[in-house]
C-alpha cells in the first residue's frame, strides 16, 4: 500500500485533475451523479442488489475528484438526497405514508453529504494514500455512531446490504457490524483511486491486499458455516396473530375476543406439536388495564397446563392507541411471571412507553433465554448485553409491513451472529424467521401465504463465544482515532508556517 505521506494526486491544480479524470473514465460529472443515485437507490431496504454495494459510494467519490466549489457540492447533496429517498421508497408499503421516506431520508442524506465532503477535504490534503484508510475509517466512525447514539439503530449500515451473503456476515462476530463496513468501503475506495489515477497499475499491491482480505473473509466464513453447533437443541413456536393493529385504532370488542381466543388457540396447537416455548408476534392483542389480570390468569394457567413457557406480548392503551404499553409477559411452565418487559427503542412517533429496566436473562430448564421487542434489535448494543449475559436463545417479538420484508426480520439475524445466540423472531405483516448463532434460517413462515400462523423450529440453545462479545467495538474506536489523526495532520500542516 502506497505511504500515506505521499502528496495528493489529485488537487494541486484543479484543471489538471478534471482532465485526468475526465480521460480515465469518460464519464462527466453529471453522469456520475445519475449513476451513483442509481446505485444507492438499488442498495438496501427491499429489492437489495447487494453486489452494489461493494461499488455504491464510487460514483460519488469520482465526483467529488473531478469538480470544485460549491455549487457542486450542493448538486451533490441533491443527488445523495433523491438517491437515499429512492432506497428507502422502496419500504413504503401500506400502512406507511410515503412522506416517512422524505422524513428518514433528509438526515441520512445530510449526514452522508457531510462525509463526503470531509473525507475529499482531507483526501486532497494528504493524499491518496491516506485516503484509501481514511475513507473506510470515516464509513465505520458514522456507522458506529448511528448504531450506538442515534434513534436510527442500525438502519443504514453496509452491513445490512450483504443479508444474503452469510460467509460476509461470520466477520461480525469478530468484530461486529464494522467487519462488512471496512470491507465494502475498501474495495470502493480502492476502485474510485484505480479509476481517478492516470498510472492505476501503481496501485496494485494495496488491490491485491485488498482482494486477499476480502478472500479470506468469504472462505473463514464459509468454513464457520460448515461447523455443527454445539450443545443441546429446543423446539421452540412462534404464534402469530390476525389481529390488525394500526392506523384504525383498536379492533371491536368481539373482534378482540375472537382474536384473543385464537392466540390461546394457536399456542395450544404449537405445545402439542412439541414446543417447549412460545412466543407471540409483537401486540399480538390488545389488553385493557382493567381486565389484564385476569389475562395474565389465563395465560399462567394455560402454561402451567400445558407444561410450556410462553411469550405473551401484548398491548395495553394508556390513551387510545396514542399512547400505549408495549410489552410482553414470559410466563413459565410452573404457572409464575419470570419477566415483564417493556419496548426498549420505541420507533421514532411510535406512541408507546419507553422500557428503562435493565436486560436480564432468564435461566429455564431448556436454555438461558432473553428477549427483546422489534425494534430493539436493531441496536447492537441489546444483543451485545444480551450474549455477555449469557443468552443462548433470544426471543424478538415483531410486527413489520410488507416495504421491510423479509429485510427486517434477516437484519435481527446478525444480532445472533455477533453475540453467538439463536435468534426466534415471530412476525405479524411479514415474514417470522428462526435463526442459528450462525445466522443460518432453520424455519420461516410468511404472514402473505395461507398457513396456520404456527411457526416451528429446533434451534442450539448453548452460546457459541465470539470475539465481538468479548472485545466489543474496538474497531470503530480504531477508525474514530485515525480519522482524528488526519485531522489533526492537515492542522497542524495549516499551521505550520
Amino acid at each position: 500500500m502506497r505511504s500515506m505521506d505521499n502528496p495528493p494526486l489529485q488537487g494541486a491544480s484543479p484543471g489538471a485533475g478534471q482532465a485526468r479524470v475526465a480521460s480515465m473514465n469518460r464519464l462527466t460529472p453529471r453522469q456520475w451523479l445519475l449513476l451513483g443515485i442509481a446505485f444507492t437507490a438499488l442498495v438496501g431496504m427491499r429489492w437489495n442488489v447487494g453486489w452494489l454495494a461493494w461499488v455504491m459510494p464510487v460514483p460519488f467519490l469520482l465526483y467529488l475528484r473531478s469538480t470544485h466549489g460549491w455549487r457542486a457540492r450542493l448538486w451533490l447533496l441533491a443527488a445523495l438526497q433523491l438517491g437515499v429517498f429512492l432506497q428507502i421508497l422502496k419500504m413504503i408499503t401500506e400502512p406507511i405514508p410515503w412522506p416517512m421516506a422524505a422524513l428518514f431520508s433528509v438526515p441520512l442524506a445530510l449526514g452522508s453529504w457531510l462525509a463526503y465532503l470531509a473525507f475529499e477535504g482531507l483526501r486532497r490534503r494528504l493524499g491518496d494514500g491516506w485516503g484509501l484508510l481514511l475513507f473506510p475509517a470515516l464509513v465505520i466512525t458514522l456507522e458506529w455512531l448511528g448504531w450506538r447514539w442515534s434513534e436510527f439503530g442500525s438502519w443504514g449500515a453496509l452491513a445490512n446490504t450483504q443479508v444474503d451473503n452469510l460467509p460476509l456476515l461470520q466477520t461480525t462476530a469478530l468484530v461486529g457490524l464494522a467487519g462488512p463496513a471496512l470491507l465494502l468501503s475498501l474495495v470502493a475506495a480502492w476502485l474510485a483511486v484505480v479509476i481517478a489515477d492516470a498510472r492505476p497499475s501503481r496501485w496494485w499491491r494495496s488491490g491485491l491486499a485488498i482482494a486477499l482480505m476480502v478472500l479470506l473473509a468469504h472462505i473463514w466464513g464459509s468454513y464457520r458455516l460448515h461447523q455443527p453447533l454445539p450443545g443441546p437443541q429446543v423446539t421452540v413456536a412462534g404464534v402469530v396473530s390476525d389481529l390488525a393493529l394500526g392506523a384504525e385504532g383498536i379492533p371491536p370488542v368481539e373482534t378482540l375476543r375472537a382474536g384473543t381466543d385464537e392466540l390461546f388457540a394457536r399456542t395450544r396447537q404449537a405445545a402439542q406439536r412439541g414446543a417447549r416455548l412460545v412466543v407471540w408476534n409483537e401486540g399480538a392483542t390488545v389488553v385493557h388495564a382493567a381486565g389484564e389480570s385476569a389475562f395474565l390468569r389465563r395465560g399462567t394457567g394455560l402454561a402451567q397446563r400445558l407444561g410450556v413457557d410462553i411469550v405473551m406480548a401484548y398491548i395495553v392503551p394508556l390513551e387510545g392507541m396514542a399512547k400505549f404499553e408495549n410489552k410482553y409477559v414470559w410466563v413459565t411452565s410452573e404457572g409464575g411471571i419470570a419477566e415483564t418487559y417493556f419496548k426498549h427503542h420505541p420507533v421514532p412517533g411510535e406512541g408507546s412507553i419507553k422500557g428503562s429496566a435493565p436486560l436480564r436473562v432468564l435461566d429455564r430448564p431448556y436454555a438461558r433465554v432473553a428477549g427483546a421487542i422489534c425494534y430493539d434489535y436493531d441496536f447492537p448494543a441489546l444483543g451485545l448485553r444480551h450474549a455477555r449475559l449469557g443468552a443462548g436463545l433470544v426471543v424478538v417479538p415483531s410486527s413489520d409491513w410488507r416495504g421491510i420484508d423479509p429485510y427486517h426480520t434477516q437484519m435481527a439475524s446478525i444480532r445472533g451472529i455477533e453475540g453467538g445466540f439463536s435468534v426466534l423472531r415471530p412476525v405479524r405483516w411479514a415474514t417470522s424467521g428462526a435463526f442459528d448463532a450462525y445466522g443460518r434460517s432453520r424455519a420461516s413462515l410468511s404472514h402473505f401465504e395461507a398457513n396456520d400462523r404456527i411457526l416451528l423450529a429446533t434451534l442450539p440453545v448453548e452460546r457459541v463465544p465470539t470475539l465481538y462479545v468479548r472485545t466489543g467495538d474496538w474497531l470503530p474506536v480504531l477508525a474514530l482515532l485515525f480519522v482524528l489523526l488526519a485531522v489533526a495532520r492537515v492542522w497542524h500542516g495549516a499551521l505550520r508556517p
